[in-house]
């Protein structure tokens, strides 16, 4: 990705480079100019590399404070429009990178509790509403965050399928999934040892 105008014209760049003298004399004016200098030029350039507003804005917010935070580390820059950008555009990538292998271990947890939900089906697992009048089970079940504990009340008990309990829940099918396994997962380690008749590792 070419960054934008890295020849400004010489009044800008001075300009910068005052900002970044400034930010390095510990002078938060310096960084709300360099800011103010670059951020609509930055946020075109990174809505070139990724469509997702948010990120970019994120992303951005993200390099002000650690330009800020590492203030003191000596680095000498020549061009600070050409390296203001550069870290902008390394930042957005590094940041994809994160947000696709998020989505690839939610599609796993998915996966899971796909085939744990089947296993259930099959009778493999199943639970009981009046399992769930049990005292200690009740109490595991109390302890769960609400979205969780909703997801194992439709899910479970109501033996709703899944498209339903998204549009319920204001959530996609993978989501369904994905919040399914967890409530799982919390109920075994809230009470290991009734769960464990029910939810064998």
């Amino acid at each position: 990705m070419t960054i934008p105008h890295s020849h400004i014209d010489d009044s800008a760049l001075a300009e910068s480079k005052e900002y970044w003298r400034r930010i390095q004399l510990d002078d938060k004016t310096g960084l709300k100019g360099l800011y103010d200098l670059f951020v609509s030029e930055m946020m075109v350039f990174g809505l070139s590399i990724v469509p997702d507003r948010n990120l970019v804005k994120d992303c951005i917010q993200e390099l002000f404070i650690e330009i800020w935070r590492y203030r003191r580390n000596g680095t000498s820059v020549k061009n600070v429009k050409v390296y203001v950008f550069k870290a902008l555009s390394n930042k957005i990538k590094k940041e994809i990178g994160r947000e696709k292998k998020r989505n690839a271990k939610d599609q796993e947890l998915g996966a899971n509790a796909l085939y744990f939900q089947n296993d259930a089906e099959a009778g493999v697992i199943h639970i009981h509403q009046e399992e769930a009048n049990n005292s200690r089970l009740s109490a595991a079940l109390s302890k769960l965050p609400p979205r969780q504990m909703e997801v194992i009340r439709y899910v479970f008990f109501d033996n709703l399928p899944n498209e339903q309990v998204a549009r319920l829940m204001g959530i996609n099918v993978q989501s369904v999934y994905t919040l399914s396994w967890k409530a799982i997962c919390n109920l075994k380690k809230l009470y290991l040892l009734l769960i464990s008749l029910y939810f064998s590792l």
